[in-house]
């Protein structure tokens, strides 16, 4: 493979092509973690770094659960750690590396009590993996809190993160200091709107380099949307399809459905059967599409999930109905979906079904789903749904690829990276784009793992990785049918850089850096040069970047600075 840097934006063509879509084929594993405890939020993210998609579940009534993946679909439930000890009326759990020390950390909504924050301390020698955060400010809030996301709305290198609250409370914005904790922000309008919030989530939908914000409001009142104007600012957007539609909104889900570049928006309206598809016009506008299965009214969605199951190139949906079947819809690479009717994962009956999200939880190239039940419409309680996706076994040859990013300059979960990957599809040229996620939107949060279908293309032609700092790297000639994890990285850079310290009498210590100019030099400290925490990202302009770190309660402190 070859790897360059490129500046030149990637546009995106489809091909029309005929339907080559393969069957739906879902076998539902009866032991899996499926304890009945009304759940609502499920989120697949690897907390242990052991190559495998674990799950974390966010129940309503009842502890949390969290369940380690052994391999073959077998889970263990964890009893041990904090992160299963929060008791009742939470809804979402999201996880980033909001520390950028290669483990994810967890964020859980509590709707009548605190969230809470679970850091992850992966290889500290402890008993557990997780610790819970008691002694920060920003944990004091309490609110009626449902949704939560995970963004680097400043493009500094460490995650911040959004929460919704309902009860007409405005929504709460933290910005990651850099040094371990969370600052609350006021940010008009996105912490001043008020609102009946259900959840949110952050997108690029304008293509602008940095992250917006969707809310979606129930009881009859407009959605949110904020558009990132840069410097910590926001404006809302007052017109579109998407804000403009009143009613009892309960979740949403951001992708690029029609495979032309620019993310789209999928919003669901419990109780009524409503449910609306956003285009993206490329222009910072949408158009509501009409006349598609995926937007007649019916059922009570409340969740969906985009994964491409059958590894054909295009996106594929699933929606979570609180009553009822839920559906599946297959994107017939023109445009338009057809929903699939066969099958027990849309004929599954007695639930009350509360999330769902796509993850390869055995690593062979297909997605499996999970979908988290609040209960059985009786009310006593329902287990959980594993589907694993069988459709390899039943013949289904179509390639693949999962990207693992890890971010340097950029936050260490890569979140709000773009990966374009263009190939040849069955004679057509296709290009797909996923956008990698903070979580929220549906009540839970997918795996980090950027996941292509590519059907009987054998290679992609190009890569591209566009980071949150701004680094773009190109990869040709991938092969298919591989996890290929890339670290960013900017193309022919020099020898490291010298660091010089000054620190004037009266003065703060001040880090100079010496070298290359207009790379990303990531500014780094240790208090025993053996673990190493990245302090801040600066692009250095002119030859020299100087840097002023905080002051540190250490007795000792050691710098460096490093051009990924």
């Amino acid at each position: 493979m070859k790897t360059t840097l490129c500046s030149a934006l990637c546009l995106t063509v489809i091909g029309a092509g005929s339907l080559l879509a393969q069957p739906a084929y879902f076998t539902r594993i009866a032991d899996g973690p499926t304890d009945a405890d009304h759940s609502w939020g499920g989120s697949l993210f690897d907390y242990d770094n052991d190559g495998l998609v674990d799950l974390f579940v966010a129940n309503w009534e009842g502890y949390n659960c969290l369940y380690h993946n052994d391999g073959n679909f077998q889970f263990s439930k964890v009893t041990t750690e904090p992160a299963v000890k929060v008791y009742g009326k939470c809804s979402t759990g999201v996880y980033a590396d909001y520390d950028n020390d290669g483990d994810l950390d967890l964020f859980a909504t509590g709707f009548t009590h605190k969230s809470s924050f679970f850091r992850n301390d992966l290889g500290a020698g402890n008993s557990t993996i997780f610790t819970k955060i008691t002694n920060q400010s920003w944990l004091d809030a309490v609110a009626s809190s449902l949704g939560a996301a995970w963004s680097d709305f400043d493009n500094d290198g460490f995650v911040d993160l959004a929460v919704a609250n309902a009860s007409s409370q405005n929504e709460f914005l933290y910005r990651n200091d850099g040094a371990g904790g969370m600052i609350p922000v006021s940010a008009p309008p996105l912490t001043s709107s008020g609102g009946k919030s259900q959840q949110c989530s952050w997108a690029d939908y304008d293509g602008d380099g940095d992250p917006d914000l969707f809310v979606v409001n129930s009881f009859n009142e407009n959605n949110f949307l904020f558009r990132n104007e840069g410097a910590g600012a926001f404006t809302r957007v007052v017109e579109g399809p998407m804000v403009i539609a009143t009613g009892n909104w309960v979740g949403l889900g951001w992708a690029d459905y029609d495979n032309d570049g620019d993310l789209d928006l999928y919003i669901l309206g419990d109780g009524s059967g409503r449910r609306a598809l956003c285009q993206n016009n490329g222009d910072g506008t949408f158009t509501a599409v009409e006349d598609d299965p995926v937007v007649t009214p019916d059922g009570t969605p409340v969740a969906a999930a985009w994964g491409d199951f059958d590894n054909d190139g295009f996106l594929d949906l699933f929606v979570v109905n609180y009553l009822g079947f839920d559906f599946l819809y297959h994107n017939e690479r023109n445009g338009t979906f057809t929903r699939i009717y066969d099958g027990d994962i849309v004929n599954l009956a007695g639930h009350v079904g509360g999330s769902a999200a796509w993850a390869d939880l055995d690593n062979d190239g297909f997605l499996d789903l999970i979908v988290a039940n609040d209960g059985p419409e009786n009310g006593l309680g329902a287990p959980n749904d594993l589907w694993r996706n069988d459709a390899k076994a039943n013949g289904n040859t179509n390639g693949w690829l999962l990207v693992q990013l890890v971010g340097t300059a950029s936050n260490r979960s890569a979140i709000g990276a773009k990966i374009r990957a263009k190939a040849t599809i069955w004679g057509e040229e296709v290009r797909q784009m996923r956008e990698i996620s903070g979580g929220g939107g549906s009540w839970g949060q997918t795996d980090l793992r950027a996941h292509f279908g590519l059907g009987d293309a054998t290679q992609v032609d190009l890569l591209r990785i566009e980071w949150p700092s701004g680094i773009v790297q190109m990869l040709t000639n991938v092969a298919p049918n591989q996890i290929l994890t890339i670290t960013e990285h900017q193309a022919d850079t020099p020898s490291a850089p010298s660091l010089t310290v000054t620190k004037p009498a009266a003065g703060s210590l001040q880090l100079i850096a010496t070298g290359q100019a207009n790379l990303r030099y990531v500014f780094e400290a240790s208090s025993e040069l053996a673990q190493w925490t990245k302090i801040a990202v600066r692009t250095n302009l002119t030859g020299t970047v100087d840097y002023t770190p905080a002051t540190s309660s250490s007795a000792q402190r050691f710098y460096r600075v490093q051009v990924p």
